[in-house]
């Protein structure tokens, strides 16, 4: 199980896999949040369901190597069968899964799939889609896949107009139990101010003040960073894969390698440089580097000067 009080240690485990497939599995989701990336949450992707788990397991397994899959949506638990998928793959390949861990299938998951090979469970409380009684209800699934052996993190997102009530909303799903909560920066437009750069040193103090709340500083938490003209291991062994199994270099750059299903699959053979600007995904951009800044020195740049490194670290 993985000791999400250290940091390093998030860094160390997902660093031991040598191949990472970032897997948007689905579009269809019961949240509508105003800052989510993805418009299609109330219609499901065609290509959702093609596959059986035999088959999909017979791809990946097809290409002679382990994967360590990162699975989001959408929100995954709504794929049809996920719990099927999800034991059909992991005793052969590793799974970080991000939910919402606020729907119908949540409680039949943590029943039907048993922790190992689990590596995390990523919950993200959109708290402008709960109640007080259905945040309770996600408080009661967090405690269930503590006791059932999961590695869980809750994400909350500083979207702007929660500022008023974050603090608040940290308090009490802490004395609730929910004992890792990482502040989770909103990306985005909010009224015409681009963000997460145009947080007020105010609500900086905040992010901050609920950071060190937690000991666990997890890399998702420092977006916009940059890694452009740097080596990098997308396209050799880290891609992005959207439902219908197409496969990418990175979900920043988008280079069509084929689909994982159709035997199409044209991995390379080497690194490539960066191109881009900032990278979208900042955990498997940083896994991906070939040569990976020490944990200790990104952090003190990012956290030294409480508000000018945030700042930089932010910035686009």
């Amino acid at each position: 199980m993985l000791d999400i009080n250290e940091y390093n240690d998030f860094f160390k485990l997902f660093s031991q896999y040598e191949n990472r497939i970032g897997w948007r599995i689905n579009d269809l989701c019961n949240f509508k949040c105003v800052y989510c990336f993805s418009p299609a949450y109330v219609k499901e992707d065609p290509a959702v369901g093609r596959y059986t788990p035999d088959e999909i397991l017979e791809a990946f397994n097809k290409t002679g190597r382990s994967w360590h899959l990162f699975i989001g949506g959408g929100e995954p638990f709504l794929y049809p069968n996920f719990s099927k998928l999800v034991n059909t793959l992991k005793p052969f390949h590793p799974i970080q899964i991000s939910t919402n861990l606020y729907n119908k299938n949540t409680i039949s998951f943590a029943n039907e799939v048993t922790p190992e090979n689990i590596t995390l469970i990523n919950a993200s409380v959109h708290i402008g889609q709960h109640t007080e009684k259905s945040l309770l209800q996600f408080i009661n699934n967090y405690h269930l896949y503590v006791e059932k052996g999961f590695s869980i993190v809750v994400n909350y997102v500083t979207y702007p107009n929660l500022f008023k009530k974050i603090q608040e909303d940290f308090k009490f799903m802490k004395q609730h139990g929910v004992e890792f909560i990482v502040p989770k920066p909103f990306i985005g437009l909010y009224e015409g101010k681009e963000y997460p750069q145009n947080y007020t040193r105010e609500q900086l103090d905040i992010i901050n003040d609920l950071r060190s709340l937690t000991p666990n500083e997890r890399l998702n938490s420092m977006k916009k960073l940059k890694f452009k003209n740097q080596l990098c291991n997308a396209g050799k062994n880290s891609f992005s894969m959207d439902p219908k199994g197409d496969i990418f270099n990175c979900s920043t750059i988008r280079k069509p390698l084929g689909n994982m299903f159709d035997g199409t699959l044209n991995l390379s053979d080497s690194p490539m440089r960066c191109t881009a600007d900032v990278c979208n995904d900042n955990c498997l951009g940083m896994l991906s580097l070939v040569n990976k800044p020490k944990m200790e020195n990104l952090r003190k740049k990012t956290f030294a000067d409480h508000y000018q490194s945030l700042k930089e670290a932010f910035s686009i």
